[in-house]
């Protein structure tokens, strides 16, 4: 069985679990958005989506779409916002995404300034859908293609992401109220491993967030309003202007390239990225050049520019994702794991930067984690990878 060729028993089962997981009401709107190959699975969600009485809309479009989209379509009316799509914010109350491309190798080919175009112009739509509080989901699928891109097996990358996706929810509520508890009472965290990751972050004050694969209607009135899926971890927005030492990550995919980046190391300084000390052992400058161009499209549209400021600090709880691929929907989740992300924090997080980027960094598993009171008490959360306390 191959990622474009789903049983119907398995196309059923996903499509009522994403449906399930958004807390839908009668006659609300959703869209559901994907590649030409998820077809069957799409009008699967509509299908369960119309049983109960939710309006949806879909579309698909294929990997050769995508590509002459990019070859054939002017930059200047790439960064040109579509009067359709504000349209349809305006009206939407749900919105679905699966993961789009079939072959995620053929984004190595488009020029990244064209890239950046297209983020530059969807980002008054993501405002928008943001100020309405519009809800979302982000769908992973795998292929062969995309096992072949990221070096790993089909059937480990399948298993990762399905039956990732189809954990009990009552098992990630579990264990992210365990970290959510111990969370509320600090100022600080602390997180360190073996391979050089060593960093503090302030996160006094802010939400805690559980990702539990479900938004619940308590989730909305917090303005928790999207999840992944699969799904597993705690989140918050830490304070942004603070934030010192080294985050260590093995893998990540380039946001606009869709290269393999390699051994990274992140030094924060203040809340923010130092990008002449920060280094990645493959891949460094596609790295650096999609921040930079980031950078340049938020001196554009943003009063306050923190592209490079720490954004998020999500800590994996899923128990069936237990290594890194470089794909960051199933590596965010690994238990045992920190990632931190920079940019784009506000809506759901709580935040306070606006960003056209938001990119997450995974640390190696093994992680230790600890909180630091007002008191100065300090409390061990994660020792080497493993959850303590949880009793």
């Amino acid at each position: 069985m191959t990622g474009t060729n789903l049983s119907k028993t398995l196309t059923k089962k996903l499509a009522k679990r994403i449906i399930w997981a958004m807390n839908m009401r009668l006659d609300e709107t959703v869209t559901i958005r994907g590649g030409l190959h998820e077809q069957a699975l799409i009008e699967e969600i509509a299908l369960t989506a119309l049983e109960q009485g939710v309006n949806p809309s879909f579309g698909t479009a294929s990997d050769s779409y995508v590509e002459e989209f990019y070859k054939r379509v002017p930059v200047k009316y790439l960064k040109r916002t579509s009067k359709l799509a504000l349209r349809q914010a305006s009206a939407l109350d749900n919105s679905i995404g699966l993961e789009r491309l079939k072959d995620p190798r053929i984004m190595e080919k488009v020029s990244p300034d064209n890239i950046a175009a297209a983020v530059e112009g969807s980002k008054p739509v993501s405002k928008l859908m943001d100020k309405r509080k519009v809800k979302w989901c982000y769908v992973g699928f795998p292929t062969e293609e995309m096992a072949r891109k990221l070096g790993v097996r089909y059937s480990l990358l399948r298993k990762f992401i399905f039956d990732g996706m189809l954990v009990s929810q009552k098992t990630l509520f579990k264990r992210a109220s365990f970290i959510s508890k111990n969370l509320k009472s600090a100022e600080r965290v602390h997180v360190w491993d073996e391979f050089g990751t060593d960093l503090t972050l302030r996160i006094a004050g802010r939400k805690i967030l559980l990702a539990d694969g479900y938004i619940s209607d308590m989730d909305k009135k917090h303005g928790d309003i999207g999840l992944n899926l699969p799904d597993g971890e705690v989140f918050l927005a830490p304070i942004e202007t603070y934030g010192n030492g080294t985050l260590v990550a093995p893998k990540q995919m380039d946001r606009y390239t869709g290269k393999s980046i390699e051994h990274i190391k992140l030094v924060f300084e203040n809340g923010k990225v130092n990008m002449q000390k920060s280094r990645a052992e493959k891949n460094e400058k596609a790295m650096k050049d999609t921040i930079l161009r980031s950078v340049a499209i938020d001196k554009k549209h943003e009063k306050r520019v923190r592209t490079t400021n720490v954004a998020e600090l999500g800590i994996g709880l899923n128990p069936l994702i237990d290594r890194a691929v470089g794909y960051t929907l199933t590596d965010e989740k690994i238990g045992g794991t920190i990632h931190v992300a920079i940019g784009y924090n506000k809506g759901a997080y709580g935040g306070r930067s606006e960003s056209c980027l938001h990119w997450d960094f995974v640390t190696n598993k093994g992680i230790n984690l600890e909180t630091i009171a007002r008191n100065g008490i300090k409390k061990t959360l994660i020792e080497k990878g493993r959850f303590l306390f949880a009793g």
